[in-house]
């Protein structure tokens, strides 16, 4: 029985289906892609030789090295600072901000940086009389505002030190590595020069008015500048969006007759500015798609992050009792609300603003509803919101972790 059974299952090489299915057509298609996905393997290997034998001096032990611990370091499992407090060194200057989630302090001789562990990995010898750190991503940058000297560090070393030929009045790091520097020449009030994620020149951009600021989008594909000045008589604020390696500006735009304060790139490439007299939206063609006035109230203070803008508006400076307006990302309101305390510090985190006050702090969170005050003593602190209910507030010798309490 099974061996019919076999002799039934058994195909006859001349009455197979399959060879009758055969096509010569498909058959030389099905040939000729073969040879072009081996063409494709030998270009490849070609182009990785290529890149290696070009790139030499970058392939080293020292660079490997250092790009695992930087690796190791940075991605330790904590999305936010995980310690009561870390201690660092007293400077009379100091400047604090977030890097790859843990804490970065620059001040005029050291720069010391905490992994999110509460961990310290870098603490390097500098000479600034005035310092600033800004960065995000790959690499944190620390100026010297009026100064020349710069430094770019990640999370284990110090990898790069510049020098300007005039003062720099600020910069900024893009995710990607990309960072751009402000500065000025002899011919002209401002210059912003662009540097690749290599530390190489690749553009550079004059300005007859000041550049307030300058921001540069997550991959470094554009960069945003700022510019305040006075052209045929009439003060006015505008921005320039520019293309890395373009020398021609994408295009410009105009925001107003008031001074330009603040910018930053947020989702989809829209750029959020603050002004004096207002908020902009604009996407990534320079057109305008939201605008918010602040209708001659007073900008007491704010914050201008990729989260979005938080504004403290007063009806004059005499005033104490402020209005704080949470923008998100394409400038629309998300919430406002009026508070009798005076605001002298805003720090964003996502979709809630943190407010520091002579009382303490007080969250305001998206959606409006009753605001949290955490009463605390707050008086010379700088504060960093690192998450929903959770800030750093740091002094001259430590940074305190402190959770607000939600309702």
């Amino acid at each position: 029985m099974k061996r019919k059974i076999k002799a039934l299952i058994r195909h006859d090489p001349q009455t197979d289906p399959a060879d009758h299915a055969q096509n010569p057509y498909y058959e030389h298609i099905s040939e000729r892609l073969g040879i072009f996905q081996v063409i494709l393997y030998f270009s490849l290997f070609a182009f990785v030789v290529l890149s290696f034998l070009s790139n030499t001096e970058l392939i080293t032990y020292q660079n490997f090295y250092r790009f695992f611990k930087d690796l190791n370091a940075s991605v330790e499992g904590v999305d936010v600072i995980n310690t009561d407090a870390v201690s660092y060194p007293t400077d009379t200057e100091q400047s604090f901000t977030l890097y790859r989630n843990g804490l970065a302090v620059a001040g005029n001789r050291s720069v010391t940086i905490f992994t999110a562990a509460g961990r310290q990995t870098v603490s390097k010898t500098v000479s600034y009389q005035h310092p600033m750190a800004v960065g995000t991503g790959k690499y944190l940058l620390v100026y010297e505002l009026g100064g020349t000297k710069y430094s770019l560090y990640n999370s284990y070393t110090q990898v790069y030190a510049g020098e300007t030929e005039y003062p720099i009045s600020g910069a900024a790091v893009s995710d990607s590595g990309m960072y751009a520097i402000i500065s000025s020449s002899a011919q002209y009030v401002s210059e912003v020069y662009l540097y690749n994620d290599n530390f190489t020149l690749i553009n550079r951009f004059a300005r007859s008015g000041y550049v307030t600021d300058v921001a540069i989008n997550e991959k470094g594909t554009l960069l945003a500048l700022l510019t305040s000045g006075t052209r045929n008589g009439v003060f006015s604020t505008e921005v320039a969006l520019c293309e890395p390696g373009e020398k021609e500006f994408k295009a410009t735009a105009e925001v107003g007759s008031a001074l330009g304060l603040s910018c930053a790139f947020t989702e989809g490439n829209t750029l959020s500015v603050l002004t004096a007299e207002g908020v902009y939206a604009l996407n990534q063609n320079g057109r305008v798609q939201n605008s918010y006035s602040f209708e001659g109230l007073t900008l007491a203070c704010a914050s201008c992050t990729a989260d979005g803008i938080t504004v403290a508006l007063r009806d004059s400076l005499m005033s104490t009792e402020d209005t704080v307006i949470l923008f998100g990302k394409d400038c629309r309101v998300l919430a406002e609300e009026r508070f009798a305390e005076g605001t002298t510090q805003i720090s964003r985190a996502g979709n809630t603003a943190f407010l520091l006050s002579a009382e303490g702090i007080r969250a305001v969170r998206a959606g409006g509803g009753t605001s949290t005050l955490y009463p605390m003593r707050a008086d010379g602190r700088i504060m960093l919101a690192i998450g929903r209910d959770e800030v750093l507030l740091c002094t001259a010798k430590k940074a305190e972790y402190v959770k607000i309490p939600s309702r």
